[in-house]
């Protein structure tokens, strides 16, 4: 169904406009203990804290997301005013070197799926909520699926996905074109990034050096020769086919919201599901603007409101 309770900014009517705005502008001040959490194949993960009591809710980053990304700030410290307590789950290798080859993909479920559990084995009596921002939500909504189709149990009350990608693979397509190859030229430098402190660190483990890293310049090149072969798949088209979440929207049996934009420079239209892909549990809420992460709503440019932070919690609120 179609959201009219987004009105997106006079000033910034554009899906770019909405997505670059907040990644250019908004400062979040929150304060964050951090934790390392040993993961059962040897290699870790950190989890950033905020608040010190209260329903837990599990924040999983978009693609190269960490603490300094305003839109994980901004759900923390919203979370924190409820008197709640947000985790932020970064991905293995955000932040500090992890220990073996793999780091993560768009399709990576173990490491959420670990994290839940510990929690819960923590504190059986809290409750514990899920959201994920874009492949983060990818993530969420394709653990939610599979444990929906094995019949499986959670100990999570809801869930949101914003921004979902649904399928890497037509994702890829789009940021490979105009204006949208920005992001994949920013995205990519940081991967790159990544990978070369690693090459430092396991050098011929890996399998590539820093010249055939250099020109890796769009997703399915990075994809191909990185994040498939380390991860298990027969190359890139295989790993956009096994890591998509759409396909799963049908067996998620928690309650979960799904926001995304319709004018979403990254994520295709034709990508979005529609109410009959999807199982009664999952609320769609498809908004005309937005853009990507974006969501910004107010009526001058120096008092901005980030209304996705707000709609986020309101939803979780009527299961806490």
């Amino acid at each position: 169904m179609t959201d009219d309770r987004f009105r997106p900014s006079w000033w910034l009517p554009g899906g770019h406009g909405q997505t670059l705005w907040p990644v250019l502008t908004r400062r979040v001040r929150l304060e964050a203990r951090s934790e390392r959490l040993e993961l059962p194949d040897g290699d870790f993960v950190r989890l950033n804290w905020a608040g010190t009591d209260g329903p837990v809710v599990v924040v999983l980053p978009g693609l190269q997301g960490d603490l300094g990304s305003a839109y994980v700030r901004g759900l923390l410290r919203e979370c924190q005013m409820r008197g709640w307590r947000g985790v932020l789950l970064n991905y293995r290798g955000r932040g500090e070197i992890n220990r073996l080859p793999q780091s993560y993909h768009c399709g990576m479920t173990c490491d959420l799926h670990h994290l839940v559990q510990h929690l819960n084995q923590q504190e059986p009596e809290t409750a514990i909520a899920v959201v994920g921002y874009s492949v983060g939500a990818n993530i969420c909504l394709k653990w939610l699926g599979e444990c929906g189709l094995r019949g499986e149990s959670l100990p999570v009350v809801a869930a949101v996905g914003v921004s979902v990608p649904f399928h890497l693979g037509g994702v890829v397509k789009k940021i490979e074109r105009g204006f949208s190859r920005v992001y994949q030229w920013n995205l990519l430098r940081s991967l790159r990034h990544d990978v070369a402190r690693k090459i430092e660190t396991l050098g011929a483990e890996l399998g590539i050096t820093r010249h055939e890293l250099r020109r890796l310049n769009t997703f399915f090149k990075f994809d191909d020769r990185i994040s498939a072969p380390l991860h298990g798949f027969d190359g890139a088209e295989d790993y956009y086919a096994r890591t998509r979440s759409d396909v799963l929207l049908k067996h998620v049996q928690v309650p979960t919201l799904i926001v995304n934009a319709r004018n979403d420079p990254l994520v295709p239209t034709h990508l979005i599901p529609h109410q009959n892909d999807v199982s009664d549990k999952v609320t769609l809420e498809i908004t005309d603007s937005g853009g990507h992460l974006g969501f910004v709503s107010g009526r001058w440019p120096w008092s901005p409101r980030y209304w996705i932070d707000a709609r986020v919690t309101a939803f979780l609120s009527s299961f806490f």
